[in-house]
């Protein structure tokens, strides 16, 4: 890992956002795996319950859909996290070495939306969990006008996520190291109970399966998309976990050392576990003849009967729900909202502000009834990510050759500053792959289904959005920037990034 030599300019650096080497960012494989853990039960829920067509799919059609939306969103991923593993550098950071120190607030923010509105519906599979205890005592889920719109369970609930994320990356380690064992354990209760009582086959079996053939790939593009579109925001949340390990990596492997331990931890772990929670999951719901909803209900069904069964579903529901809600949603906004402003906001300030700014957000989609228009506005701010990966590949693989000068990222007038603080190629870039992507999605409505799309002739290119993203933009600010290169006469290498 390269440090920081020079003095950084107060203006576009903290102590959170500057290359990790302190012990709270020496994390282990064994602590990311615990966060892989918690992360893949909740995505496999619910990338299962919003896949479309499933009901037509035999489950190893599901599980080859799923494993390619892997590849296709995963291996961009990983390229990114390099960076952040080797230098240390949380994703807003390192973002402007594409984009410019200033620039690099555009994808922040793009990120930092979409975060702060899943951050907030997605902490409702916990405030479910937090109700099935809490029933017995009187603690209602009003559902009215207002603040009663979240409730005391909802309340409950965001005050335990910032009693974690307020302690740092430190506060979220220890969380996961001890919530993935009672997650392991809840879950292999629920299966074996699931398996002794259930009266349904062990695996789906669609009335009308679709064939290996043409019909399948034609049936397979939607839930490719939807699934691909689900796996966008794990994309791009994979580098800041990732600089979390960097701390450990000592020159020699010394105490604590890990060299490479990152790498390792998400290329090989996390695929292989979200398809065993894949294949987990079909199974369970399967076995006990339920459809799966996305909403926590099927492990809660599985132990319906089960003595002790709705406390054992509660404690499993809220360990994991709070520890993927953490780090899928609320790390990643809390860098970006930092970087955004290093000088006034923090790790944690910016953690505490998100998780604000999300439960505002749910508070007026409740209150106005614009549920489903806020999350689908969510979800095109994640058709963006695609881009965002697209150009950070290039920029860092192919322009710079892995090659970057940390002290730069942290100063006016540096190597990353182009044009005041903004490189106009990443964000020309950006604008036409962006639109390319998601300019052929439905125009979100208020009345709970689509509307038309945005740009009637790109409808076609829809339901490949991440993939669209990744080749035009990368494509197009290749040629802007190595362009730009020979005719200056510089090496792809750039002398600036030696």
């Amino acid at each position: 890992m390269v440090p920081v030599t020079l003095p950084p300019d107060t203006r576009y650096s903290n102590a959170d956002l500057l290359p990790a080497t302190s012990p709270e960012f020496r994390w282990r494989r064994r602590d990311f795996a615990a966060v892989w853990v918690c992360v893949s039960w909740s995505l496999a829920s619910l990338i299962l319950a919003g896949m479309p067509g499933r009901e037509s799919f035999t489950w190893p059609q599901i599980l080859l859909i799923c494993l390619v939306a892997q590849f296709v969103v995963l291996l961009p991923s990983l390229l990114v996290e390099h960076a952040g593993d080797r230098y240390g550098l949380p994703f807003a950071v390192f973002a402007r070495s594409a984009f410019g120190v200033r620039g690099a607030a555009l994808p922040a923010l793009l990120r930092f939306a979409s975060a702060c509105v899943w951050f907030a519906f997605q902490a409702d599979l916990g405030v479910y969990a937090i109700t099935l205890l809490a029933g017995p005592i009187g603690i209602g889920t009003d559902t009215g006008s207002g603040f009663d719109a979240l409730g005391l369970p909802y309340l409950a609930f965001l005050a335990l996520q910032l009693w974690i994320i307020t302690r740092g990356p430190r506060g979220l380690r220890r969380f996961a190291d001890r919530a993935a064992p009672v997650l392991m354990a809840g879950l292999a209760v629920t299966f074996l109970w699931a398996a002794v009582n259930g009266d349904g086959p062990m695996l789906p079996e669609p009335e009308r399966a679709v064939g290996w053939g043409a019909d399948f790939w034609l049936a397979a593009a939607p839930a490719f998309a939807r699934t691909t579109a689900l796996f966008a925001a794990l994309g791009l949340c994979v580098p800041d976990l990732m600089h979390l390990g960097s701390g450990s990596r000592r020159e020699g492997g010394g105490e604590g050392g890990d060299p490479g331990g990152a790498r390792t931890a998400v290329g090989v772990v996390l695929p292989f576990l979200l398809t065993g929670m894949f294949l987990f999951t079909m199974a369970l719901a399967s076995r006990t003849s339920y459809d799966p909803r996305g909403d926590g209900f099927l492990t809660t069904h599985a132990l319906e009967e089960m003595p002790g069964g709705t406390v054992l579903a509660a404690v499993v529901l809220v360990s994991a729900t709070l520890c993927s809600n953490l780090a899928m949603n609320l790390v990643p906004a809390a860098y970006d909202l930092s970087s955004t402003a290093p000088s006034r906001i923090g790790f944690r300030l910016g953690a505490v502000l998100a998780a604000l700014a999300g439960t505002g957000m749910l508070w007026w989609a409740r209150s106005s009834g614009s549920e489903y228009e806020v999350s689908a506005w969510a979800n095109l701010t994640e058709g963006f990510f695609g881009t965002v990966a697209g150009i950070l590949v290039v920029e860092y693989w192919i322009v710079r050759r892995t090659r970057l000068l940390p002290d730069e990222l942290y100063r006016a007038g540096g190597a990353y500053w182009y044009a005041g603080g903004w490189n106009w190629r990443a964000a020309v870039a950006l604008l036409v792959g962006g639109v390319l992507a998601v300019g052929g999605s439905p125009a979100p409505t208020d009345q709970g289904g689509s509307g038309e799309p945005l740009v009637s002739f790109l409808a076609p290119l829809d339901d490949f959005g991440w993939v669209v993203g990744i080749v035009v933009s990368g494509g197009l600010y290749a040629a802007l920037t190595l362009r730009a290169r020979a005719a200056a006469g510089a090496s792809p290498a750039g002398s600036d990034a030696a």
